[in-house]
């Protein structure tokens, strides 16, 4: 019996994109022949599944796709508000896994056979030119300095001195020693520079970039530099990883911006590659409830002792079921060709949270179910406007 593994999924793949194993044997001409392959996730000894892939009539070979069963495990890391870390643990993420691959022929089956090494599950979905491009560990592992964070946002990014966000970003080296922050003014003085420290292990991790995120480090997770970082003299600042001095990540620029014209709405939301990115509404925001209403038909009782007694004050059709919802329409600012096509993902998200005095609140979904790209050749100027269901109903007392 021998089980030959062709062709195998990456290393770190994206999970809700296919995942497949290409196979052959010296046994496929055995009567009612399939493969078998078992999934094992993060070193667990039971089974998530076994699948039987079938023969290809063409070249007797098998093909096997196991996104499915692993996409089910993962779930997402929303960033901690409260966190006083410079940088935090994902564990909901990523998963490992290994497939152990066998034969099934005559009524029997063979398990074991063949066992592929261990291999990574990323909770992100990309496009279909993006995952035929996917190189994980030269584009996204933190090794060098055009290695890129978990976000296919613009290099510089909008926030407010209130904000809460993260980058997060993938290094399976577990190498990065420090996070740089640098500081400047409005005309571009350098103000200070601060360095973060790194005790997050997993691969997986996010580190604080919006202001009031980077304010909330403890002084103990800050190798160089004290509290505050973000200060009312900042314009904009710059991040990126380094390890003992060299930088390993693409740099992120963030511009201190204030709305002058009404308070400012901030989403956050998963993106493609499984971390949260943030985005600011500046424009108008305005707040439509919508009623939903149900009636129904009663009899009043109008005797009153030997009399029939009638008055407008009778009920006759009553409001049983009252519910309200509520949609925000939120309008942003001038935008780039970058951030318009950014922001598909935040139209096609499943994940989404408005930042709020009282913390995050869920929201449902954007209400809009398409985003026309547009380019500043045809457009000179455009914004986004969507609506957005909040992620509750409200109910009232019935008639």
């Amino acid at each position: 019996m021998a089980i030959t593994i062709n062709d195998t999924p990456e290393d770190y793949a994206p999970v809700y994109n296919k995942m497949e194993y290409l196979l052959s044997s010296t046994n496929t001409a055995q009567p009612d022949f399939s493969f078998v392959a078992d999934i094992y996730i993060n070193g667990s000894g039971t089974k998530a599944a076994r699948l039987f892939p079938q023969l290809r009539p063409s070249d007797s070979k098998g093909v096997v796709d196991i996104h499915r069963v692993l996409e089910a495990t993962l779930t997402t890391d929303l960033g901690d508000i409260t966190s006083i870390l410079g940088t935090n643990d994902t564990s909901n993420t990523l998963l490992n896994y290994v497939v152990k691959f066998g034969e099934q022929y005559g009524g029997t089956i063979y398990p074991d056979l063949t066992v592929d090494s261990t291999r990574y599950a990323i909770n992100a979905s990309l496009d279909k030119r993006d995952w035929i491009n996917w190189d994980f560990t030269n584009d996204y592992d933190l090794r060098g300095a055009g290695s890129k964070f978990l976000t296919n946002s613009p290099s510089t990014l909008y926030t407010g001195i209130n904000d809460y966000g993260w980058l997060y970003y993938a290094t399976s080296l577990a190498n990065i020693t420090d996070f740089y922050v640098s500081t400047y003014d409005s005309s571009g003085t350098l103000i200070g520079n601060w360095e973060i420290d790194t005790p997050a292990t997993s691969t997986i991790q996010y580190v604080a970039s919006s202001p009031a995120s980077l304010n909330l480090i403890d002084n103990t997770d800050l190798l160089a530099g004290v509290q505050p970082i973000i200060t009312s003299s900042v314009d904009y600042y710059t991040i990126y990883a380094r390890v003992v001095g060299v930088q390993r990540s693409e740099t992120k620029t963030f511009q201190i911006r204030e709305s002058c014209k009404s308070e400012y709405k901030r989403l956050i939301f998963l993106n493609e590659l499984g971390g949260f990115d943030a985005f600011n509404f500046y424009l108008t925001n305005n707040s439509t409830t919508s009623v939903e209403k149900k009636m129904m038909k009663v009899n009043p009782d109008n005797v009153s002792g030997t009399s029939l007694v009638y008055s407008l004050s009778d009920k006759e059709k009553v409001q049983y079921y009252t519910k309200t919802t509520e949609t925000i329409q939120l309008t942003s600012d001038w935008l780039t060709e970058e951030e318009d096509s950014w922001l598909l993902e935040l139209i096609s998200s499943p994940e989404i949270y408005l930042q709020t005095d009282d913390g995050l609140e869920y929201i449902a979904k954007v209400v809009e179910t398409s985003h026309k790209k547009r380019k500043h050749v045809s457009e000179k100027l455009f914004n986004l406007t969507i609506n957005i269901e909040v992620g509750y109903d409200n109910y009232r007392q019935r008639g």
